[in-house]
């Protein structure tokens, strides 16, 4: 019993001593503390010194016996795998590993506010009271690539909620992979009738895993937190279109007294006519928006409606209609209204404040205040 517990006492202290070296480097590259290591060392240590005698053993053997090389390289597989497999079992232990956000000063917000760059794509974070949202999630290249990697830069270890605007599947095709990193998320999905095969697929694992997503349709809100609303101004209940862009959700997000944001997805056209037509209250100070795919959006109705000081657009080259065109750019900036377009800018943070707000762009460093003329 005493040798045991020496043994415990020296490989304990070593794994501590292992961890806590090795720590700051984690949380500088990976946002990352595994305080379940401290046990798994004690397990993955003594296996990975058997794997290394006999890898010692298998190259003193090659030039006798080659028979024997290969007992000793196969028995060598086997204990890696091995090692592989526990340090998958201890990962799955809940609260084995959490993601830490990057240190920054501390801010006294009401909410922040984060659009991602996902080129057609689109994936916006929601943070308030320490509640976290996510409008869309991207396609699964652009999930697993930006997506997931900022949501471990920023320390989210919990997802409140997951909207999903409509069947396209640079929005939604993500989810199944979110699913498996955040199983217990409160999901919303756009209840309008698609021809998408993904959105289709998404709907059957949502009933294989028991998921029932709440189906919100014009004139019903939900609360992000106590000062933070969001109202859903379209598409009304038993809509229906052939084209996924046309039954986007178009959300108003009311962040306490001093602001209101616009989310229009890939809204077009014919979306603001029929928002204009039912008289929807569309003022906001930021209108966050993606392109149709006929390329025809935020007319002149809709912006004299909406008013917003600050539009920020997702913009690529290819294909056209995914590109800000220089016409309407102008338009914005003769009316006094503040653009950023995500193919310059990349990501937009923005920090709601309670008597202001204010945007930056991630690439170019650009900053917009509410209090600017």
């Amino acid at each position: 019993m005493h040798a045991g517990f020496d043994w415990l006492c020296r490989g304990s202290s070593v794994s501590l001593a292992a961890w806590a070296g090795s720590l700051p480097l984690v949380l500088w590259y990976f946002h990352l503390v595994t305080p379940i290591s401290l046990f798994a060392n004690l397990v993955v240590v003594p296996i990975a010194f058997f794997v290394i005698a006999i890898a010692l053993l298998s190259l003193l053997s090659a030039p006798l016996s080659p028979w024997l090389t290969v007992i000793f390289n196969n028995a060598n597989w086997a204990l890696a795998t091995l090692v592989i497999g526990v340090v998958h079992l201890f990962a799955q232990i809940p609260g084995g590993h959490f993601y830490v956000e990057q240190p920054h000063w501390p801010e006294k917000l009401v909410a922040k506010i984060t659009v991602l760059d996902l080129g057609a794509g689109a994936a916006v974070h929601l943070q308030t009271e320490g509640a976290n949202w996510l409008f869309d999630c991207g396609n699964d290249r652009s999930y697993e690539r930006v997506v997931r990697e900022y949501l471990h830069w920023a320390g989210v270890n919990r997802l409140s909620g997951l909207l999903l605007t409509h069947g396209d599947a640079l929005h939604l095709g993500g989810t199944a992979q979110l699913l498996d990193d955040f199983p217990r998320v409160r999901v919303l999905d756009n209840p309008t009738p698609d021809r998408s095969t993904i959105h289709r697929r998404l709907q059957r694992l949502f009933q294989e895993r028991e998921i029932k997503p709440a189906a919100l349709a014009a004139g019903n809100s939900f609360r992000l937190s106590r000062e933070v609303t969001a109202q859903v101004l379209f598409p009304p209940r038993s809509f229906s279109s052939p084209v996924a862009d046309d039954q986007a959700y178009v959300i108003r997000v009311l962040v306490g007294p001093a602001a209101s944001i616009l989310f229009m997805s890939d809204a077009g056209i014919k979306t603001e006519q029929a928002l204009l037509a039912r008289h929807s209250d569309l003022r906001s100070d930021v209108v966050i928006k993606g392109q149709h795919h006929s390329g025809e959006s935020g007319s002149e109705a809709f912006l004299d409606a909406a008013s917003p000081r600050l539009i920020i657009a997702s913009s690529r080259d290819f294909p056209d209609h995914e590109r800000i065109s220089d016409t309407w750019a102008g338009e914005l900036q003769n009316r006094g209204i503040k653009l950023f377009r995500q193919d310059e800018t990349g990501a937009v943070t923005l920090r709601f404040h309670h008597n202001s707000w204010e945007a930056q762009g991630y690439v170019t460093g650009e900053t917009f205040c509410s209090a600017n003329q």
